[in-house]
């Protein structure tokens, strides 16, 4: 059976960024409401005329890479099973626990000063963000680090669901104890953080196991966790706003399942606030130490309370500050060449230490489009720390893992 069966980056990519490119389409050329846009979008068609050279560069490197391994054939082992995954899933639990320790230390602070209000808590922590104590840095560092070792726990969630079938009862709890340290900040992004890397890991373990049994049926209990956190994310963004939870409002408020038609804020204010001359920064920005100008940048908008410092940023502006325009498409180009061909080729003799590489590069593609250079490459990082770890404490009992 041939790769082109399979979910891989690419597909995950494709998705995010045909979301994200619909988004801002729809919000620049002001086909749906957005305030924003209508004030203030100079430089929108300089970055929509970008973004489409990267996306074409990306794609050429996707078939590249699927040319190279179009002859590779796919056989998962007898290490690739449901016992090997769920005992995995078993002995990292406990680092949800430790994060949802972390998170509801972090949400009660916030809430002994905000109240129960979600609409606050976005503005006290914008507006209390430039101020933070060393202490609350670190708290804040710490559940950031847990937080990308909680994703990988979702992603082999994801698997055994996909193995075993759905739980809902066992998916809600998880989901339950992922959230409180993003909560914490009032924003949405604690809700796609948990359920895309849940869904994507499914849709890749299935399309994984049809090659086994052509019998397997999709769940349909997944129709139902896709659904749930788009009207979650209208929800949120009700509250966020102020206002009453109603049909009128759950309407009005439908656009907002464009999640990262934010980033286009964060790259217009960027591109505008950006000097004539500047120096690149050649990966300061990607290793999150930060240029200069990007530095900067950042403090003068802490100052002004600009609101652009805590949208949804993608990968691009980092990259482009790093290596500048032309540059930033070879580096495009060399990193989705390497994600798409090295998860083509942990299709051979798929083990599930494999398939939880594949599903690192293929979280590395999603986060792309609602996550910044250093951000993928952390979770990426974090959560290959956390892979061999477990695997290698897993494969005592488990040798054919």
């Amino acid at each position: 059976m041939r790769n082109k069966t399979y979910v891989l980056p690419s597909t995950f990519f494709a998705l995010m960024w045909g979301l994200t490119s619909l988004g801002g389409l729809l919000y620049s050329n002001l086909l749906i409401d957005h305030t924003y846009f209508y004030e203030n979008s100079a430089y929108l068609e300089e970055i929509s005329s970008y973004q489409l050279s990267i996306l074409i560069v990306v794609f050429a490197a996707f078939l590249l890479a699927r040319l190279k391994c179009r002859k590779v054939a796919i056989r998962a082992t007898a290490g690739f099973c449901c016992a090997n995954i769920g005992a995995i899933r078993h002995k990292m639990r406990w680092i949800l626990y430790l994060f949802f320790a972390v998170g509801m230390y972090r949400l009660i602070s916030v809430v002994s000063v905000t109240g129960l209000s979600y609409s606050l808590m976005r503005l006290y922590y914008i507006d209390s963000r430039p101020n933070f104590s060393t202490y609350e840095l670190n708290v804040i560092r710490i559940g950031g680090y847990l937080y990308q070792f909680a994703v990988f726990y979702v992603c082999i969630l994801g698997m055994e669901s996909a193995l075993r079938g759905i739980r809902l009862k066992r998916v809600f709890k998880e989901f339950l104890l992922f959230i409180p340290f993003q909560m914490s900040f009032g924003g949405r992004l604690f809700i796609l953080a948990f359920f895309a890397p849940y869904i994507f890991s499914y849709l890749l373990t299935y399309s994984v196991m049809v090659i086994r049994d052509k019998k397997k049926k999709i769940d349909r209990k997944l129709f139902f966790i896709i659904a749930l956190p788009l009207v979650m994310l209208v929800v949120l963004q009700i509250l966020k706003m102020d206002e009453f939870i109603s049909m009128k409002t759950l309407v009005d408020y439908s656009t907002e399942i464009f999640y990262t038609s934010t980033s286009y804020i964060h790259m217009n204010e960027l591109w505008s606030s950006l000097p004539t001359n500047y120096s690149l920064g050649y990966g300061l920005n990607c290793l999150g130490i930060g240029s200069p100008v990007y530095n900067q940048v950042f403090e003068q908008w802490d100052v002004d309370h600009n609101s652009a410092s805590v949208c949804v940023p993608s990968m691009i502006p980092q990259v482009f500050l790093d290596f500048g325009k032309e540059g930033s498409l070879v580096f495009f180009f060399i990193v989705f060449y390497f994600i798409e061909e090295r998860a083509m080729m942990c299709l051979q003799n798929l083990t599930t230490k494999k398939m939880l590489i594949i599903i690192l590069l293929c979280l590395i593609a999603y986060q792309t489009a609602s996550s910044s250079a250093f951000d993928c490459l952390r979770a990426f990082i974090v959560g290959y720390i956390c892979l061999v770890l477990f695997v290698k404490i897993s494969q005592k009992k488990l040798p054919n893992l």
